[in-house]
């Protein structure tokens, strides 16, 4: 079973004589994930200003309602660390796009060298 597993990955590496198909795939693929990045930024952006806006707003009306402070404060806190989710979840994705493209370029260098050495 492990050497079929092993046989299976192997079968998935690209081979030095495809290395030009493979880089415009590599390629289409980094362009697909940072086109995602992009939209992700601009979205965790928006809702951290809207959760920057909202708490200020809600602290504000704790002025005028002090009877209510422990009501909208936990409300408060509850969109912030909605909003501090959003960022972490940016954050993870934007390493792993940056983690993606070093691997990739490696194994793309790798193919290359292999197909200088069988020539």
């Amino acid at each position: 079973m492990a050497n079929d597993m092993r046989d299976r990955l192997l079968a998935r590496l690209p081979q030095p004589e495809n290395a030009a198909e493979y880089r415009s795939e590599v390629t289409a693929l980094l362009e697909k994930n940072e086109k995602t990045l992009r939209k992700q930024a601009w979205y965790s952006g928006a809702i951290w200003i809207y959760v920057a806006l909202f708490g200020t707003a809600m602290f504000i009306g704790i002025t005028y309602k002090p009877q209510k402070a422990a009501e909208m404060g936990t409300f408060t806190l509850f969109f912030v660390i909605a909003g501090a989710v959003e960022l972490l979840k940016y954050f993870i994705n934007r390493n792993r796009v940056e983690l993606l493209k070093e691997i990739k370029q490696v194994q793309l260098q790798v193919l290359e060298l292999q197909a200088a050495m069988r020539k």
